[in-house]
């Protein structure tokens, strides 16, 4: 016959069947999407190192807490949820990065700068994950 139908909220007094929660499979961590060293390229213009010599690629070593201690967090979230890197910040640390001093890293072309800011930039910001 037709049963009446259970608005919502009500409880059935029909014993319901237990649901046994899937255990998780046990996945192997994800690579990481980086490989350090980074190395990028510089398109527009050559720089010159400590020593003097040209240089067409910057190779970045992984960054630490001690960097971030020492020249602060170069990339913020804004209230927006907009990435906002500061510059100032961000050349101290790829200078450091980078082992070029910063007066020789200021060379650098503006262009090549933000190729550089983009590709460290996600090292800077919390983990989804985590929150």
């Amino acid at each position: 016959m037709n049963k009446p139908q259970k608005r919502e909220g009500f409880v059935s007094d029909e014993p319901v069947e237990q649901q046994t929660a899937a255990e998780p499979a046990s996945l192997p961590a994800p690579e990481p999407v980086e490989k350090w060293p980074i190395v990028v390229k510089l398109l527009h213009k050559a720089i010159r190192d400590n020593a003097g010599n040209t240089v067409k690629e910057l190779s970045f070593r992984e960054p630490t807490g001690g960097d971030i201690n020492r020249y602060g967090n170069p990339v913020r979230i804004n209230q927006d949820g907009d990435v906002v890197i500061d510059e100032r910040k961000m050349s101290m640390m790829m200078s450091s990065l980078s082992g070029i001093l910063l007066p020789l890293f200021e060379q650098i072309d503006p262009r090549d700068w933000n190729s550089c800011a983009y590709r460290l930039r996600n090292f800077f910001l919390p983990d989804p994950a985590a929150w």
